[in-house]
Formats: structure tokens, C-alpha cells, sequence
């Protein structure tokens, strides 16, 4: 897939965005997100003069999403990986606990309440200790979504009416899923860190493209029926999505 790259003003705001074209598309569709920045679907043979002046018309409303997303990146901090700092899990918070240990060879990690606890070996120098908790938090994370996704895709894939798709956790830093051709579903170990409700939507989202590949009526006729209240899950998702990091 190719994406065209795109600018507008509009006031004081430039406004970088991508165009997907779309073969059979017949609308210019607009979205924000934490991840991927403003981005359109467009028609194959729309001129892009025409996608700009689309672009430019739903100026406040781009800009106003922007900002929206700005406010919570805002509250982020680069991480120091040391003890009270707060980690998101299925939607709720739990603090670092850094503790050491001699009968240990290799760093852990595990839930103890309301704690994310990372034991260090007693052995490993501090020049090292950084490196070593963001490295096992990540597998932490990432087994999790490993263990959690599954469930959650055979149980939708059913409602849905579809067999249960091969399932890859990736490190996406564009997307929360994608469905490849040949019908598998990959996922962002990092949609671990969101409630429940969103990790579903995300996993309702790739299970309908095994109806519809693209995101054509069909599709969102498939994803309405199965979540009714998915524009809600969808518009948390792209605001709250800059949470979900390291």
C-alpha cells in the first residue's frame, strides 16, 4: 500500500496527513490518531486539490482533535524505570516495585497487587539496571498480551462465525492490529496496557476484515452489528492511544 503525504494550513496549524486511495471508495473519510497522525481514505481518482479542500473544511475540527491528544501526551513523562512510577495494564494503574534478589540469575517480572514488582539479580551492576527493567517489563507486557489476545479473539471469532485466525503479537508503532491477505491477525503487545473494552474493539475490528478486507459499508455494517457502540470504543482508542507506551 502507498501512501500519499499531504500538508494544509489552516489558521496557524499546518497539517500533515496520508492518503489511502481507495479503488471503490466513493468518500473522503478523516481520521486523528495518537499513533498515526491525521490520516484519509479517498477515492482512487479524487485530485488531491479536492482532498485538501476536504482537509482544510474540517480544519477546526482536525485541529481541536489534535489538541485533544496533545493534552494527554502531555501529561507523559519519559520513563526512569525506578520504583513508584505508574504502568498501565488492561486500564488500570500499578506501581513499579524495583527489588533485588541472590537467589535469582536472570531479571523478572510479575503482578503483587497493586505493584508491577521487577526482580533484579543481586549481581547485575547499576550501570545496567535501567536497560534490564525496561527489557523484562516489555516481555512482561508482551506475554501478557500473548496469553490475554487469544481468548479474546475465540471468543469474538465465534460470535462472529469465523474459525480462529493464526495470532502474531508484534512491536507495531503504527497500528493497534492488522489482518494480513492470507488471514492473519497481528497485534500490538501494547493494547495490553488498555481496558478490556478497547483491547475488544481492536480484536472486533481485525476479526471483521476475515468478512471484509477492506473498510468498505460492509465492513462497518459487520463491525456495527457485532459492537454496537464501537465510534465510542474507536474515539477513546485514538485519544488515549499515546498513553500506551514505554
Amino acid at each position: 500500500m502507498i501512501l500519499e503525504h499531504r500538508a494544509v494550513t489552516f489558521g496557524q496549524t499546518t497539517i500533515q496527513y496520508t492518503i489511502e486511495r481507495r479503488p471503490r471508495r466513493r468518500t473522503v473519510a478523516i481520521a486523528v490518531d495518537a499513533l498515526e497522525g491525521v490520516s484519509l481514505k479517498a477515492p482512487d481518482d479524487l485530485p488531491v486539490e479536492q482532498i485538501d479542500m476536504v482537509v482544510y473544511n474540517k480544519g477546526a475540527w482536525i485541529v481541536q482533535r489534535m489538541a485533544d491528544i496533545r493534552e494527554v501526551t502531555a501529561t507523559y513523562h519519559p520513563r526512569q524505570y525506578v520504583s513508584g512510577e505508574s504502568y498501565l495494564y488492561l486500564g488500570r494503574q500499578y506501581r513499579l516495585k524495583v527489588t533485588h534478589s541472590s537467589g535469582i540469575k536472570h531479571p523478572r517480572a510479575k503482578l503483587s497487587g497493586r505493584y508491577l514488582e521487577v526482580q533484579l539479580p543481586d549481581t547485575l551492576p547499576s550501570s545496567e539496571h535501567k536497560g534490564a527493567i525496561q527489557k523484562v517489563i516489555m516481555q512482561w507486557y508482551r506475554k501478557r498480551a500473548a496469553a490475554r489476545i487469544p481468548v479474546r479473539v475465540a471468543r469474538y471469532a465465534e460470535m462472529i462465525g469465523v474459525a480462529p485466525p493464526p495470532i502474531l503479537i508484534r512491536d507495531q508503532q503504527k497500528r493497534w492490529g492488522s489482518c494480513s491477505r492470507d488471514g492473519e491477525l497481528r497485534f500490538n503487545w501494547r493494547i495490553i496496557m488498555a481496558p478490556m473494552s478497547l483491547v475488544d474493539y481492536v480484536v472486533v475490528h481485525e476479526l471483521c476484515h476475515l468478512k471484509e478486507r477492506n473498510h468498505s459499508p460492509a465492513f462497518w455494517k459487520w463491525l456495527r452489528l457485532m459492537m454496537p457502540e464501537y465510534e465510542e470504543r474507536k474515539g477513546r482508542l485514538r485519544i488515549q492511544g499515546t498513553n500506551y507506551r514505554l
